[in-house]
């Protein structure tokens, strides 16, 4: 009597199957050999007819028909010299023995006379056509393996139900109802987005199914798909384990009201991590499944499955190796696991893998992806440590300079014109940016007082929006700023963190930035070009509107959380404001906003004076004594008559000039 855990298995399995049938079909289409019938597509034989082609060229010899066959699939997947390549069978083995393709030139067919386009079918001896149920058998002697993707989330959701539920009614009544609440855990790292991609395709429900993020991250697959396009499907909200573990229960609760009150859909929990998820999760969800991840029996199985591995050769050589499956990954299956590798080279791979993953001293680059693991831990921590140290999160670092000793800054309003040789750049030696000198002396006040405990961090004002033309001197302002406060400032910008593409990979390195100021507070977090994120007002302006929408949101959020952070000040810098969503620009975010105009005449001034440095009194001195006036004093609160003798005056001084 089987199990629930094969049954599950079982219906997961003949899923795959099925799908691997009708893209093995759409091969067949686009090769010539079948054709769709645009009616009755609800079954999987009734959907698909013999093309003409195939009743011209197909004699009912199937020796004869099956190198014809695998000529013309072979060449529809890329064989690019036209030839017959023999692909091996689902039921091929792979373990010793024959090659698995046959790279023999085929025998000629036997000499007929060539077929009339006009009179198919007439080439058989019976003179009947073509049955469908032949070529579907000779076509499926090219069905593919599975995906060790789809195999091993098969085979772990089949373990969680069967090891959770002791009948299959338990689970199927939860599914079964309007707004089921469900958490399905699996220790494995990259098990969420594997999970999330089988649901859009279809692969784990008898339909395919629109995903929707409680917590605004983007979708549970990591794709990004446009929702416009898919409106009719049915939608399902999801969650990440990963993303849960980073929240604390408040937000939990209220990500979780709100999803359950604004849309009556399911609720899917998918977890990777090792750790327990909080109580409001596990206690509340109508239904919770779990599995302690991969072990050798399922590792066997799913190389059976994929290679045609036997299960009973593959668990003796892991026994001989001491092979431990338990720090596997999905994306370590994919690299490992392919058509033509033996069971003994898909091992040795394997462990390669679990090896370079989890030394202490591996040289591999590894990301929160592998948070999932057990077993490890501690060389990845240091692993993430070392990848935020090393730029890969889009950030640059720059520590202040210390100021040179004896000089001190006048904290006044007017610029201090610093000649001191290799004095560090501060606030107070810049000018022309206004409101922002004054919103720095005050916050170097404040700092002042929070250090002694005198001020919450939330009582004092410490985010900034420059805005202005380029050229302006925003980045400088920024660095200027750190060597006032003396802290160290983190260089960032939104192109740096739209450089990955994909929506879950954008969020995080936003999230990884606002995580590496926290690490160091007190710090200043610069984001430059902050008007590349768009504004919500704008949908429908360009494409993708929730994908930039999520990226708002997420903004919005860390600028809040950044509120609640000890020791984080935020400074944006922006050529265009009225670009920015209005959201960002409100108390508790980006409130305090600075337009730096372009230098006038005395701000120039102070610029040259400061970068002159020393060698202002000689260029003074070595100035021409007859200097023209570039141009007369601006007429300032004047009235029209005041402006024409200013008018007369300059053509008066121009005439005397042109005069010999």
């Amino acid at each position: 009597m089987e199990t629930l855990e094969q049954r599950v298995r079982r219906y997961f399995l003949a899923r795959l199957h099925r799908r691997a049938v009708l893209d093995l079909y759409e091969t067949a289409a686009n090769a010539g050999l079948l054709e769709r019938r645009v009616a009755d597509t609800g079954t999987l034989a009734g959907s698909w007819m013999v093309s003409i082609k195939a009743q011209q060229y197909l004699t009912g010899a199937r020796d004869n028909d099956r190198k014809i066959i695998a000529r013309i699939m072979g060449s529809s997947r890329g064989n690019r010299d036209g030839e017959s390549l023999e692909r091996p069978s689902f039921a091929g083995t792979s373990d010793g023995g024959a090659s698995l393709y046959d790279w023999s030139t085929p025998a000629p067919p036997s000499h007929q006379p060539k077929p009339n386009p006009g009179r198919r079918s007439r080439r058989l001896s019976t003179g009947s056509t073509i049955s469908f149920s032949y070529i579907a058998g000779l076509l499926k002697e090219h069905l593919l393996p599975p995906s060790p993707m789809h195999v091993a989330v098969a085979l772990l959701i089949a373990r969680a139900i069967g090891t959770s539920l002791r009948r299959l009614s338990a689970f199927t009544d939860v599914v079964r109802s309007r707004t089921p609440f469900v958490l399905i855990k699996a220790p494995v790292a990259r098990f969420e987005a594997s999970v999330g991609m089988m649901l859009e395709d279809g692969l784990l429900l008898p339909f395919s199914v629109t995903l929707e993020d409680v917590a605004r991250e983007g979708s549970l697959s990591g794709r990004f798909r446009d929702s416009r396009s898919s409106r009719q499907q049915m939608r399902l909200q999801t969650l990440a384990g990963s993303s849960l573990m980073k929240r604390d229960d408040r937000t939990i609760r209220r990500l979780l009201r709100t999803a359950m009150i604004d849309a009556a859909q399911p609720i899917l929990v998918a977890d990777e991590t090792v750790n327990a998820l909080t109580p409001v999760i596990t206690e509340t969800a109508d239904l919770v499944v779990e599995c302690e991840g991969f072990d050798r029996p399922m590792i066997a199985d799913l190389l059976n499955l994929c290679i045609r591995a036997p299960a009973d050769v593959a668990l003796k050589r892991m026994e001989v190796k001491a092979f431990d499956p338990q720090s596997l990954s999905i994306d370590d299956l994919l690299l490992a696991v392919r058509l033509g590798r033996s069971a003994e080279e898909v091992l040795t791979l394997l462990s390669m893998l679990i090896d370079r993953c989890t030394a202490p001293e591996s040289d591999g680059k590894e990301t929160g992806e592998t948070r999932g693991r057990s077993g490890g831990g501690k060389s990845r921590a240091k692993s993430a440590e070392k990848e935020d140290a090393s730029g890969m999160t889009g950030i640059e670092v720059i520590l202040p300079e210390p100021p040179l000793p004896g000089i001190v800054l006048a904290d006044t309003d007017r610029p201090t014109l610093t000649t001191a040789k290799g004095a560090p750049i501060t606030v107070e030696t810049l000018c022309g940016y206004g409101a922002a000198r004054a919103w720095t002396r005050d916050l170097k006040a404040d700092m002042t007082l929070w250090r002694d405990g005198a001020l919450t961090w939330p009582e004092m004002s410490t985010k900034l929006l420059l805005s202005g033309p380029p050229g302006t001197g925003k980045t400088t302002f920024a660095r200027a700023l750190c060597n006032t406060l003396q802290v160290p400032l983190l260089v960032t910008s939104v192109a740096n963190w739209l450089e990955p593409g994909f929506l879950g990979d954008v969020l995080q390195r936003m999230s990884a930035a606002f995580a590496q100021a926290s690490k160091q507070a007190p710090a200043i977090l610069f984001i430059d070009e902050i008007d590349n994120i768009g504004s919500r007002s704008s949908a429908g302006a360009r494409q993708y509107d929730d994908y930039w929408v999520s990226l708002i949101n997420r903004l919005l959020e860390l600028l809040d959380g950044a509120t609640k952070t000890e020791g984080v000040m935020i400074v944006g810098a922006t050529n265009l404001p009225e670009k920015i969503d209005p959201a960002l620009l409100r108390s508790g975010r980006l409130e305090t906003h600075v337009r730096i105009p372009l230098p006038d005449v005395e701000t120039l001034t102070g610029i040259l004076t400061h970068h002159l440095g020393n060698d202002l009194p000689g260029v003074l001195a070595s100035a021409p004594a007859n200097r023209a006036r570039l141009r007369p004093p601006a007429a300032r609160n004047a009235d029209r008559q005041q402006l024409r003798e200013n008018s007369e005056n300059r053509k008066t001084a121009k005439r005397k000039g042109a005069a010999p």
